[in-house]
């Protein structure tokens, strides 16, 4: 939700994620550091980039139909009106259409379980899952994903078995 347009790089094809918003009953939203501290870059796919082009160019009209009553900044993820997005706005959202489409809810952190897991599923290394996630251990990448880890263990397993003796010849 911290994440401004300034940070993204069109060019290069990433973002640089080294803010977040926070709640507290005592600050409201506040902006701060991410919770390690530490600032990555991840890189988008093409299809990202021009979807998240198209979302700008849709809130640059936004932004022109409400003139003076515009309060936003730099935050890719806004209200109408401009200002930064509620995290309890997205998580309402995705349970209202969780329930409408007979789903399971659906909270936003389960999308980045979710991205991780196909990661690591695909053949990701360990390090650059955690680096993508932005943990500031490999441990703590490892014992989330110890269960997915283990299931690509033995898929690796099945697939030297597959190449040295089970491959026929011919």
């Amino acid at each position: 939700m911290g994440l401004h347009w300034s940070k993204a790089d069109f060019a290069t094809g990433q973002v640089r994620i080294d803010r977040q918003l926070c709640y507290t009953k005592k600050k409201s939203v506040y902006e701060t550091d991410t919770k390690t501290g530490n600032t990555r870059f991840v890189r988008l796919p093409a299809e990202t980039l021009l979807l998240m082009k198209q979302f700008r160019a849709e809130q640059a009209a936004l932004q022109i139909a409400n003139a003076d009553r515009w309060e936003g900044g730099d935050y890719v993820f806004t209200q109408d009106d401009g200002s930064h997005m509620n995290q309890s706005s997205v998580t309402a959202w995705l349970t209202k259409f969780s329930a409408r489409h007979s789903l399971p809810h659906i909270n936003p952190h389960a999308f980045r379980h979710s991205v991780a897991s196909v990661l690591i599923a695909n053949g990701t290394d360990i390090v650059t899952v955690s680096k993508q996630l932005g943990h500031s251990r490999i441990s703590t990448t490892e014992d989330v994903y110890s269960h997915v880890i283990e299931e690509a263990k033995a898929k690796a397993s099945e697939t030297i078995t597959v190449v040295m003796l089970r491959r026929k010849n011919g």
